[in-house]
């Protein structure tokens, strides 16, 4: 890849992405874009994954673990249901 280009923040505090970088990233007008910040300063500024995609991206890491969802949901609904009996108490 290795494109970069600068910007500069408006009083508004607003950023336009460089045409060549929009370009690049395929990015057009209603691109959702998301910013991180990472160790250092160092930010990132990458399109926003859409929440199915976000949802296979989780599930396929997951399959490279020994995880067993249903056991995790049984899991997590017990311990939530302990913490509301807890509190009624």
């Amino acid at each position: 890849m290795g494109v970069s280009d600068n910007a500069t923040i408006t009083s508004k505090g607003q950023v336009t992405i460089p045409k060549r970088i929009r370009d690049e990233l395929g990015l057009t007008a209603g691109t959702e874009i998301e910013f991180i910040i990472e160790e250092g300063g160092t930010i990132r500024v990458q399109p926003k994954e859409p929440p199915l995609q976000r949802l296979r991206s989780v599930k396929e890491k997951l399959s490279e673990y020994d995880v067993d969802i249903e056991e995790m949901r049984r899991e997590s609904k017990a311990a939530w249901s302990s913490h509301i009996d807890e509190d009624e108490t």
